[in-house]
């Protein structure tokens, strides 16, 4: 018997053993899944509004859209004795002179005669030309033409195929000497521009061309100033000032970084531009 428990013992010591070194088949569920929610980064508003605002700035309504709108500049012609050139455009899919449909229900300023080209030359104000064929007076030394197509109430059309951009040099010393505006991002100042009538609506037009950033994929904003009050603008559409009252009124556009300082560039800053709007 004593015999049979010796050779028993060692046995079931075994068996011990080799049950506390069985792994046990409860295990410990598995983290939840990471919460990456908060590293993707909120979408920036349209407009940024200063706290003691007396305007409004809002997106304008989306305007008719011409998908199949184009411009090319086929021909330039300098006159370096008058400083004067000759541009030679070609429109497709867009009617110069017509009136776009939805003219008469955007509640601003119109032209009567029409949608055209914008002409900017060196950022300064645009001239509007109604015709594919126009000249223009040029500056001394090195130039920059932007031309868009234009809604009959200023708005520009934003097609890439919708605009051209021509350099070229004329005698003399000046011009633009900095900027590389085939990579360079870059601010065109467009409207407010010149007089309106409360006549003609109570919305006022604020517009800008950009190049080479459409603002969001960068981190761009525009800087705003309109009568002193600062608005910051994260989008590029076009968009209307309400609530101004008749008189004298200023615009500053400016291309500013994430830290808010201006996009180098050498029109990235407008200026004060000045506008007014009367009663008739």
């Amino acid at each position: 018997m004593n015999k049979m428990k010796k050779q028993t013992l060692p046995f079931l010591s075994l068996l011990l053993l080799a049950a506390c070194s069985t792994p046990s088949t409860d295990t410990t569920p598995p983290p939840p899944p990471a919460d990456t929610t908060a590293t993707v980064p909120a979408e920036r508003p349209a407009v940024v509004a200063p706290a003691d605002a007396k305007l409004k700035l809002v997106v304008a309504p989306p305007a008719t859209q011409f998908p199949d709108a184009k411009l090319t500049l086929d021909t330039i012609l300098p006159n370096e004795k008058t400083m004067e050139v000759e541009y030679r455009f070609k429109v497709n899919g867009f009617e110069l002179k017509a009136q776009t449909p939805d003219a008469g229900t955007r509640g601003c300023a119109n032209s009567a005669d029409g949608q055209h080209i914008h002409f900017i030359l060196n950022n300064k104000p645009y001239l509007a030309e109604y015709n594919s064929d126009f000249k223009a007076k040029a500056d001394p030394g090195r130039n920059i033409a932007l031309s868009f197509l234009s809604r009959s109430y200023h708005e520009s059309v934003k097609n890439s195929d919708a605009v051209v951009l021509k350099e070229f040099n004329m005698p003399g010393e000046g011009g633009m000497t900095a900027g590389d505006m085939s990579k360079d991002p870059t601010l065109f100042y467009s409207r407010p521009k010149g007089d309106y009538k409360k006549l003609d609506g109570d919305k006022i037009l604020l517009d800008f061309y950009l190049l080479n950033t459409d603002l969001e994929k960068d981190g761009y904003s525009v800087r705003a100033t309109i009568d002193g009050e600062v608005w910051t603008i994260n989008k590029w559409e076009a968009y209307f000032i309400e609530g101004m009252e008749l008189g004298q009124h200023t615009v500053r556009l400016e291309l500013i970084d994430g830290n808010g300082q201006v996009v180098p560039g050498p029109f990235n800053d407008s200026g004060v531009r000045e506008f007014n709007y009367l009663g008739s």
